[in-house]
């Protein structure tokens, strides 16, 4: 059994800078107020972190950082979704779609998302490049089940056991993204790490963390399908 945890942003796409936008624009309304986020990095956050630690930081707290924390990301959704059918800067990594549709013909191979993303914010992405089919979303784990991205593992473990009716183990997942967090939060969970670095975290750090394995990028279909697949059973197509 393997439980393939994929993060987006870095990891499978890029959307151009134009989440950004969106978010900061979202920033400055919910806020009332103008807010520079720059110098501030997003990758490998929670879309309610990122409210919160840029907010919090232009003078927000108590109950107006509360409230402008979920405001921001329901302002953010709908300036993205207006943004992204025009938006020629969002792309596909490469690789990913061979990856994931060689994925699909695994048995015992459940593919799923660990994201920053609320879950809006994930399909939103996703559908533009029509990759939402990959994805088990029964499985997969959102920036709005827990601002802690590394409370997410735990929920994807007990996801998985529930909904395939067996007991899945931390070493049944592998986590695949591009940033530190993505690596941290997998070996703080017990799960194997996949680093890519098609994100903003440099090889050079992503190196330093030990992942299990890392990737230039996952164009190299079979290299990402040995990697992922490690010590998993199910290497036969299913």
């Amino acid at each position: 059994m393997r439980i393939v945890l994929f993060d987006i942003d870095g990891t499978l796409l890029t959307a151009g800078g134009g989440a950004r936008d969106s978010f900061t624009r979202a920033l400055c309304e919910a806020a009332g107020r103008p807010i520079n986020p720059d110098g501030y990095s997003f990758g490998g956050r929670t879309d309610a972190q990122i409210a919160r630690d840029i907010l919090s930081g232009h003078g927000l707290e108590g109950e107006a950082l509360e409230a402008g924390i979920p405001r921001t990301i329901e302002i953010y959704l709908d300036y993205f979704a207006a943004a992204l059918p025009d938006l020629g800067t969002a792309r596909l990594l490469p690789g990913v779609r061979q990856l994931l549709r060689a994925l699909a013909g695994r048995s015992g191979v459940h593919t799923a998302l660990l994201t920053g993303n609320v879950e809006r914010g994930a399909r939103l992405k996703l559908r533009h490049f029509d990759l939402e089919p990959f994805f088990d979303f029964a499985l997969s784990c959102f920036g709005n089940d827990d601002e802690d991205r590394y409370q997410l593992p735990p929920l994807a473990i007990a996801r998985a056991s529930r909904a395939l009716g067996q007991a899945i183990e931390p070493g049944d997942l592998v986590i695949v993204g591009d940033s530190e967090h993505d690596v941290r939060c997998a070996h703080a969970a017990g799960a194997r790490a996949v680093a890519v670095a098609t994100g903003w975290t440099p090889l050079a750090e992503l190196r330093a963390l030990e992942p299990e394995a890392l990737l230039p990028d996952l164009s190299d279909t079979q290299r990402a399908l040995d990697e992922i697949l490690q010590g998993c059973g199910a290497h036969a197509s299913g």
